[in-house]
């Protein structure tokens, strides 16, 4: 994590990062000099140039970049003067019809959270030469932020960018050197951000409940019309957690589901793993089931284009490891208007090297103790499945929470956890007996 006053200040330590730690790769646009994901954070921001763009010439894929947000900012707008406390306030920039373009876009999501009335944005961006287009990107985050608050009493807060891969192209590497500047890492928890580096998805669990439970803010929710154990959580905004090997003691002694569970939700819900190596033309959803993120990622029947990404993802990666576009948008523009919106995003596969395939999946919500286990356990096994179907030998994975929580009616069943009693003497003797 990286945390910068301004953004000028941001993008000068982000090419330092970049420098410093990229491995070259090859890309259809010419060599490029890239890292790992960056998980990074301007707590002032405003616009890097003093002249605006003009936003609304910009397209993609046939449509303007204004376009696909503006559909959505009143929604966005109303839900957040109604219940300020709301985590369901995410926009979707990425529709599934990109994966036709040649130049998909980069920001795929903008998320929003109100808090001590500063209203914070977080964008997952897929790609992002830092050099190049770093302005354009983070004024164009400011540029969606400003119209929320320009219809609202809110006051500015932070911007926050979890940047998959960031990268330079080596034609333009000399001056880079010029404006890059020093960085540090910043790791645990932090005002604006949390970042957990664990070796395992049991270990990443217990890291994420003890950093809520000791550091968490408590905060209304949504929830609490429904249920009275959940009208408060206690929270943390903006969770960045790696985990290095995905393959050992993924399962937490104490989590709150099976193995079985585990693998039948994946399968079921995320995947539709019977189709994985095959494109789906038709609906796999469930008399009971609105969406699931398998009919979000494979086949939506409301989009106008429909388009299995997955399986397109899959496919791009078979012709090209080291792809930037291999992104599985889960969000639509309707969510804004649903009471039970998907909590996941969207996720992204790109490769690390040439035996290591990465998948970073991104929530605008995450309950940490009844799902975060199970989701980074079922998201994890995709990400290995997609890994074995694309020639890497292994991955690691990456998981994102723009609001990370523990409902207050789950607090003692995670002090339990990180505090289990130890038995005293009388409990020993009393067993015995």
């Amino acid at each position: 994590m990286i945390i910068s006053k301004s953004a000028e200040e941001l993008q000068g330590k982000l090419l330092g990062k970049v420098i410093k730690e990229g491995v070259i790769c090859k890309s259809k646009y010419g060599d490029i000099l890239r890292c790992n994901p960056i998980f990074a954070i301007v707590e002032n921001p405003d616009y890097v140039h003093e002249l605006e763009y003009d936003f609304s010439g910009y397209t993609i894929c046939g449509e303007k970049y204004t376009d696909r947000v503006e559909e959505s900012i009143n929604m966005a707008m109303q839900k957040l003067k109604s219940t300020p406390f709301t985590r369901r306030v995410s926009i979707p920039i990425w529709k599934a019809k990109d994966h036709l373009c040649k130049t998909p876009p980069a920001i795929t999501e903008i998320s929003f959270i109100v808090y001590d009335n500063r209203l914070n944005a977080t964008t997952l961006i897929r790609s992002l030469d830092v050099l190049n287009y770093f302005s354009f990107n983070f004024d164009f985050i400011n540029y969606v932020v400003d119209l929320i608050l320009d219809k609202t009493e809110f006051e500015k807060g932070s911007v926050a960018m979890l940047i998959s891969i960031p990268h330079v192209y080596m034609r333009d590497l000399d001056r880079a050197k010029v404006e890059k500047d020093e960085y540090e890492e910043i790791y645990g928890v932090t005002e604006h951000g949390t970042h957990i580096v664990e070796d395992y998805l049991s270990s990443a669990w217990h890291s994420v409940l003890e950093a809520i439970y000791s550091e968490g803010k408590v905060k209304k929710t949504e929830w609490g019309e429904m249920f009275e154990g959940q009208a408060e959580s206690k929270f943390l905004h903006r969770m960045f957690i790696e985990v290095k090997n995905p393959y050992e003691n993924q399962i937490h002694d104490k989590a709150p589901f099976t193995r079985k569970y585990g693998v039948e939700y994946a399968h079921d819900y995320v995947i539709c793993a019977k189709s994985i190596d095959k494109p789906i033309n038709e609906s796999i959803l469930r008399e009971d089931e609105t969406y699931t993120y398998a009919e979000r990622a494979r086949y939506c029947e409301k989009d106008d284009v429909k388009v299995d990404q997955l399986y397109t993802v899959i496919e791009k990666l078979k012709e090209d490891k080291f792809r930037r576009d291999c992104y599985v948008g889960i969000s639509r523009p309707w969510d804004l208007l649903s009471d039970e919106p998907p909590c996941l995003r969207g996720y992204q596969f790109f490769a690390l090297n040439n035996e290591t395939l990465a998948g970073l999946f991104y929530m605008r919500s995450n309950d940490a103790y009844g799902a975060m286990h199970a989701n980074a356990y079922a998201f994890s096994l995709l990400t290995q499945y997609v890994a074995e179907m694309t020639g890497f030998h292994n991955h690691v994975y990456y998981h994102f929470a723009v609001d990370m929580h523990i409902y207050a009616e789950f607090l003692n069943a995670v002090k339990e956890i990180l505090q289990p009693e130890t038995p005293t003497i009388h409990d020993i003797v009393d067993f015995k007996k």
